[in-house]
């Protein structure tokens, strides 16, 4: 389901940076990778440019990973999602700074823009300085809520288990008004991970369930931060991102967390 991928570059990237990007991808099952630069119109040398894609694909397919150039002009954001739409892409990957965060936490950023406008999956990739050398991808939260968003992402989870041997899936409730209430609550969210639980049974080694209540961006980054998981998967409403920075969850947890993050719209 990411076999092919489009990546963004500005032509800052070291050969290096861009080799340990595709390989890293490559991993989850990438069969191509496009990689992308958007120019501003009227700015830069187009026969240089080409030139900088042409060598990098090439040092790529060395090694054995298929790479493709794609030069285009314009706004850079619209530009990205609009060719990852016209290619059939299945995810737009995007790496974080080496300080685990991401440029102006997202406001304003070409990132938050990409995010905000992908109809395609995008994946943040994240180093933690630990996992620099190795880049292991040992253990996934997927968080869910039951909603439509989170339901679309099933597919990706069982795909991911193919790399990943290790699955903790978090649900962060509301607590219900009276303990009635409370208690039916209860026991539908643990009807419902058992459910869900048996949805990837087959898929991961090992798996665990955790259910909370409380702000659910909290609760995410708290939890993939205490268990050191590699990454984490958010279904994410077909809305402006973030249309409040301090209100959307997917903006919160992909700013406060320092493992990668997947957002499928």
């Amino acid at each position: 389901m990411l076999k092919k991928i489009v990546q963004p570059l500005d032509l800052s990237e070291s050969l290096a940076d861009v080799k340990i990007r595709a390989s890293f991808i490559d991993r989850f099952g990438g069969q191509q990778i496009v990689l992308l630069h958007v120019m501003t119109p009227g700015l830069g040398n187009k026969d240089l440019i080409q030139a900088r894609l042409a060598h990098l694909v090439d040092e790529l397919n060395q090694v054995g990973i298929q790479a493709t150039p794609l030069l285009m002009e314009g706004h850079v954001a619209s530009e990205v999602t609009r060719q990852a739409m016209d290619l059939a892409a299945d995810v737009i990957y995007l790496p974080a700074s080496r300080k685990n965060f991401l440029v102006s936490s997202l406001l304003g950023s070409t990132t938050e823009d990409i995010i905000r406008l992908s109809d395609i999956p995008v994946f943040i990739h994240k180093q933690r300085p630990e996992l620099e050398h190795t880049e292991k991808v040992r253990h996934l939260v997927f968080a869910t809520d039951f909603r439509k968003a989170a339901s679309r992402v099933w597919l990706y989870v069982r795909m991911l288990g193919q790399f990943i041997s290790k699955l903790t899936i978090l649900h962060v409730g509301e607590r219900a008004s009276d303990p009635f209430t409370e208690q039916l609550r209860r026991e539908n969210v643990e009807q419902m991970l058992k459910d869900l639980t048996g949805k990837f049974e087959d898929d991961f080694h090992e798996m665990s369930v955790i259910s909370r209540i409380g702000s659910p961006s909290k609760h995410i980054i708290e939890v993939v931060e205490q268990i050191q998981a590699d990454l984490v998967v958010l279904g994410r409403l077909n809305e402006p991102f973030p249309s409040k920075l301090l209100g959307s969850t997917c903006a919160r947890v992909t700013s406060g967390v320092s493992s990668s993050v997947l957002l499928v719209p």
